[in-house]
């Protein structure tokens, strides 16, 4: 009987041990790090991968600006002949291979355009006057063009300037699944830049006092002064 009496379980000892495990699960404070680091982990993992993304989007961009200014730097200088030669210019776009390393060239497409003012009338509205381009690209079309305006610095009457837009098809390291996931089926982005510059070499060609070059065509119309 006192056997039978002592293996019986008290009243209510099932429901304490219940209370004492809650409260020793509440107080327990082991293995809570290794959740919260669990939980922050993916948010740190975004931000450095944003953050590495970010600044070799930077880097590609800063050396597509760096290339059309080159662009621009070296045509507006001239040449000994006036259309500048189509070797010259060849030479010229080519220096894209040198000035993108060590990111890939292939890809650029670049535009180059001789710009000019008009001698009267408005100083805002640009004409192309002759244009090439490499083998990605088209070159721009000669007239008045309904997307580009005078830059500050280049709206005087009879101004001449050399215009080079640069793009290329940027693909994130880590990030081209996120830019699918928005629209683009290519897991690309398009950056762009362009640089105008003052032109250096070339003639006069009167009545104007400004010198300007003349881009070579194999269309005669097309390489003739503004």
């Amino acid at each position: 009987m006192r056997h039978l009496m002592s293996s019986r379980a008290p009243r209510g000892s099932g429901r304490m041990r219940a209370l004492l495990a809650c409260r020793r699960f509440r107080a327990a404070r082991g293995g809570i790090a290794a959740v919260e680091f669990a939980m922050v982990l993916p948010i740190l993992l975004t931000i450095f991968v944003g953050l590495s993304e970010y600044a070799h989007a930077i880097d590609s961009w800063r050396k597509l600006t760096l290339l059309a200014r080159t662009v621009s730097d070296m045509t507006a200088q001239g040449d000994t002949q006036n259309p500048i030669s189509p070797a010259l210019v060849t030479d010229i776009l080519a220096s894209s291979a040198l000035v993108m390393r060590p990111l890939d060239p292939s890809t650029v497409k670049i535009v180059v355009s001789a710009m000019g003012v008009n001698l009267t009338g408005a100083t805002l509205i640009p004409k192309v006057c002759s244009s090439v381009a490499n083998a990605n690209a088209v070159k721009r079309t000669v007239g008045i063009p309904t997307d580009l305006t005078v830059p500050a610095g280049f709206q005087g009457l009879g101004m001449r300037y050399v215009l080079t837009e640069v793009s290329m098809d940027y693909r994130p390291m880590i990030g081209s699944a996120l830019v699918k996931l928005f629209g683009n089926t290519t897991g690309t982005v398009t950056l762009k830049a362009s640089f105008p510059w003052p032109t250096r070499g070339g003639a006069k060609v009167a009545p104007n006092t400004y010198n300007e070059v003349i881009l070579p065509d194999p269309d005669t119309k097309n390489a003739k002064p503004c």
